[in-house]
């Protein structure tokens, strides 16, 4: 019998597959997406706000269950992530005890552990769930007890991640937080994975990396536009792009390198606008992200990666330089003082 939890083993070791190419997996990823959402009575309703039951955290946005639900559709963010994890699990396994994953913001499905709960047996892997919204974790808890897997969890709790402190006899092998937005704006990322981290400084990093880098473009030229009824493959666009360096890295090298600093910057890199400055060219920022390994996420690959206008959209006359830093508080963001 085709039952569902045989479905999201199928999709889940399918998803896992070192020699399948991520672009490939996007019926994987849909399939994944409509077990989910049938498994669940939770549903975006389109006649309520979407945004309704988030949360502003002095660390950044709590986003709401609906928006965190959303994250499902995202076709190559979700099997990116779960590759990610899958692989850092992986590496961590020990004779002996389970390893033990910190999963802060899990959301609505617990998205990124529930496929790993049907690939990995109890005694190698253990979960601890950490969720700021109780209708999310109240959601993600009946779904995993759907599935029969509550058995790999060591713990669940409403919580602001900022604030958990991790128990001395359950040290985390694995922390896994996906609660960020492009560019590392308005959502408490670094603020999480700072704090729960110097607990932990040991433990593998999902996402591994978080990079932003800034670069001009001519924006024009960074989709190609085919006429309607078009027949045959679509050409890569042939981009115009200056790139003018990494302004800010999110990973373990950075956060160890920030112990100690206090207060609501955290440094960051500086540019410098090349001269002339053709008309065409604009700022941007672009985000990149190694989940884990080699899995990561390009341009355009999720709305995480999607290249964002400098915030204020300046004009440049050519030759400043720009002095970026990361704010931290309720509302962080990368920002920067421009210098001639």
């Amino acid at each position: 019998m085709n039952t569902d939890l045989d479905k999201l083993k199928k999709i889940s070791r399918e998803i896992i597959d070192p020699e399948t190419e991520l672009k490939d997996l996007i019926p994987q990823a849909a399939a994944l997406r409509d077990l989910l959402e049938s498994r669940t009575h939770f549903r975006v309703d389109p006649a309520r706000d979407i945004a309704a039951g988030e949360t502003r955290l002095d660390s950044g946005l709590a986003i709401s269950p609906a928006l965190a639900a959303m994250c499902l559709r995202e076709l190559f963010r979700t099997p990116a992530f779960i590759r990610g994890l899958h692989q850092a699990i992986s590496d961590a396994l020990r004779p002996g005890r389970p390893v033990r994953v910190l999963y802060a913001g899990c959301g609505p499905y617990a998205l990124l552990a529930l496929p790993l709960m049907a690939v990995f047996s109890q005694e190698q892997v253990k979960f601890t769930l950490l969720e700021i919204n109780p209708e999310s974790l109240g959601k993600a808890l009946a779904l995993i007890a759907s599935f029969g897997f509550t058995p790999y969890l060591d713990e669940a709790l409403c919580a602001d991640a900022t604030r958990y402190t991790i128990p001395a006899n359950k040290q985390a092998d694995v922390i896994v937080s996906e609660t960020m937005a492009v560019c590392l704006h308005n959502e408490p990322q670094v603020a999480i994975a700072r704090h729960l981290l110097g607990q932990a400084p040991e433990a593998r990093m999902v996402p591994q990396s978080v990079s932003v880098e800034m670069c001009i473009l001519d924006d024009t030229k960074e989709h190609v536009l085919m006429p309607a009824g078009h027949v045959g493959a679509i050409p890569e666009p042939q981009r115009d792009r200056m790139h003018l360096g990494k302004i800010f890295e999110l990973d373990a090298a950075n956060i160890r390198s920030w112990k100690g600093i206090e207060g609501d910057r955290l440094p960051a890199g500086r540019v410098k606008i090349p001269s002339p400055l053709e008309k065409r060219h604009r700022p941007y920022l672009l985000t990149q992200i190694v989940v884990y390994g080699n899995n990561r996420l390009q341009d355009y690959d999720c709305s995480l990666t999607v290249p964002q206008r400098l915030p204020g959209k300046p004009t440049f006359a050519g030759s400043e330089t720009l002095q970026f830093h990361y704010k931290l508080g309720c509302y962080p963001k990368l920002a920067y003082e421009a210098m001639a």
